[in-house]
């Protein structure tokens, strides 16, 4: 019975990671406090004190639900209001290039491989860019490291 129980019982949530196993911002709150301590660090590893106490300071401001799709705006929102030099868009396009992505500690990372992808990917429509081979593009499915559909 304790083993059937044990067995069915929910796994809850669990949080995304990247190719490390570094635990990822997944909620505006994260993004807000990952961008907060990165700038006030200037360390890309993060600050996990620091992060904490502002994830603390700003608990009753900011919701920390998990929305994936909110945390890269918290994150150069927060780089804006300490002296990023840039604007909030322009942020959000190094983001996007570079594949960086906030985490939970206070830093950015751009570890990805299949099994933890790069997060933004799952939640944009992005349009086909054409591969420039010299036969032109293919639709169908391949197979990785296979030649052809």
């Amino acid at each position: 019975m304790v083993a059937l129980a044990y067995v069915s019982r929910s796994t809850g949530h669990i949080p995304p990671y990247d190719a490390n196993l570094v635990r990822l911002a997944e909620s505006p709150l994260q993004g807000y406090c990952a961008g907060e301590t990165l700038m006030k660090t200037q360390n890309y590893e993060g600050n996990k004190t620091m992060a904490a106490e502002c994830r603390a300071k700003n608990s009753s401001a900011m919701s920390d639900k998990p929305n994936i799709s909110k945390v890269e705006y918290a994150f150069c929102r927060a780089i804006v209001a300490n002296d990023f030099s840039g604007s909030v868009d322009e942020c959000l396009g190094i983001l996007a290039q570079l594949q960086l992505w906030p985490t939970y500690d206070g830093g950015v990372t751009d570890q990805w491989n299949r099994a933890r992808p790069y997060p933004r990917s799952a939640i944009q429509v992005v349009d086909q860019v054409p591969d420039g081979s010299r036969t032109g593009g293919r639709s169908g499915t391949y197979r990785i490291g296979g030649g052809g559909p």
